[in-house]
């Protein structure tokens, strides 16, 4: 953590001088002669502040990769001083929007100026990191991005927020610097100069990783579009790429991504044992005759354990059929036991009255009020007057973002107020969980029943 965030000040310190100094040599080309040896077309530097092109430091040109239709909104990660953010504002028309997102405040309010100047009332910039994107889900139709993502800490983060944001069939098209070493000691971040010093962030990646993130990611029709011949060290390149979102619902494809292309066994919410769950179980008096639902099961191994102690009436419920497959797969000959469900929780809707309603990690994902309302409202419904409702989430001290999304933690008060109309908080028990990576996290369970 000390690491990302010493590189994370350097990137702010760095982009700041140049905010602030577009004339200095900084060891790489900028400028209009860079944005002409790119393919920029003439009409756009003509119709731009002239001034605005000192800073451009592209290492390609996202706008050849695919159309920008009129009335789309494009989002510019790490769009520095507004170069490709206000071109992008320029080919979507009035109609249309761009914004801008970049960590460094310098250049937040240099784009900012630089989109006054060119008369764009379709440009928003806004602060922010490009491993938390402050966007809505599916809310933009293209991102683009121009030597932005080769210096984010977390690469695997940062596509999977802009899947989060993009549309279905929405468009990724960007421009990054490439690691083009062929099996050599020397790495694109072995010079001390300042010409390379981006390079070594947090590590220039290979066309090869970058295509196999994107994949994992959840994006089609990903496409390494070439090289060209930018330069910042002698083991790289300026290279472009482009990929297309599918449909089908954020949530669903996160998971479905994290439970086809992640090793379970490593992941920051693995648990040999349901430990924590078992002596929740035994605190509320839940015996093998209970009605049973894991809500958000994944591939929590807490079915088992529970069909060995009797229980028969379970039911499994969670976004990811793969995660579902998994489970059946495990569970051999009693995989039949279970009954096994695929839906958002906050879509969850059943006949069934449960006794035990189990929730070892969903409910602090949900960050709208009328997300949070939603589940609390299928939980009154799906819970019989008599039942107990256990839900874990992050501690307040605890991580405030789990396999790359955000997370709300909470604390007796805070679940509390949530719940009063509804329930009875009975019990609260905190517990640190340790982590495959040897990482502490801490959690609070909450025990509730149905208010008489």
């Amino acid at each position: 953590m000390a690491s990302s965030q010493c590189a994370l000040q350097g990137i702010i310190t760095l982009y700041s001088d140049l905010a602030q100094n577009p004339d200095k040599d900084f060891g790489w080309d900028k400028g209009v002669k860079n944005a002409r040896n790119h393919g920029y077309k003439e009409e756009w530097i003509e119709k731009l502040p002239t001034a605005m092109w000192d800073y451009c430091a592209a290492v390609g040109n996202p706008f050849e990769l695919g159309e920008f239709p009129e009335g789309a909104s494009v989002l510019d990660l790490g769009c520095g001083a507004g170069v490709d953010l206000c071109v992008a504002a320029l080919l979507v028309g009035e109609g249309g929007k761009a914004i801008g997102v970049d960590i460094t405040p310098l250049m937040v309010e240099t784009a900012s100026r630089h989109a006054k100047e060119a008369g764009l009332n379709n440009v928003e910039v806004v602060e922010g990191n490009l491993e938390n994107l402050p966007i809505e889900n599916e809310s933009v139709d293209i991102v683009i991005s121009n030597g932005a993502i080769n210096l984010a800490s977390s690469k695997p983060k940062v596509f999977e927020e802009i899947y989060r944001v993009l549309k279905p069939e929405g468009k990724l098209y960007f421009a990054d610097m490439i690691d083009i070493s062929e099996g050599s000691c020397v790495t694109s971040c072995c010079s001390s100069s300042q010409g390379d010093w981006a390079n070594c962030v947090e590590g220039t990646l290979t066309k090869e990783a970058l295509i196999e993130l994107m994949g994992e990611a959840g994006f089609m029709n990903v496409e390494w579009t070439g090289n060209n011949h930018y330069t910042t060290a002698p083991t790289t390149a300026g290279s472009t790429f482009r990929a297309t979102k599918g449909y089908g619902n954020v949530k669903e494809r996160h998971w479905e991504n994290v439970y086809t292309t992640k090793d379970m066994s490593k992941v920051g919410w693995y648990q040999k044992e349901p430990s924590i769950s078992l002596l929740l179980l035994q605190k509320i008096g839940s015996t093998s005759k209970d009605a049973f639902i894991d809500v958000g099961c994944g591939v929590s191994t807490l079915a088992d354990t529970l069909i060995d102690l009797g229980y028969r009436d379970i039911m499994l419920l969670d976004i990811s059929q793969s995660a579902l497959e998994i489970v059946k797969k495990r569970l051999g000959s009693s995989a039949d036991l279970p009954l096994y469900r695929v839906s958002d929780v906050c879509a969850f809707s059943s006949d069934k009255l449960f006794d035990v309603w189990h929730d070892r990690a969903v409910f602090h994902f949900l960050q709208k009020e009328e997300e949070q309302l939603a589940y609390i409202e299928t939980l009154s419904r799906s819970l019989s007057p008599e039942g107990h409702a256990i839900i874990g989430t992050f501690a307040i001290d605890g991580p405030d973002s789990c396999s790359a999304l955000p997370v709300r933690q909470y604390d007796e008060d805070r679940m509390k107020n949530l719940v009063r109309d509804r329930f009875d908080l009975i019990n609260v028990i905190e517990d640190t969980h340790s982590t495959p990576s040897g990482c502490e996290h801490k959690y609070c369970f909450f025990v509730l029943r149905p208010k008489y």
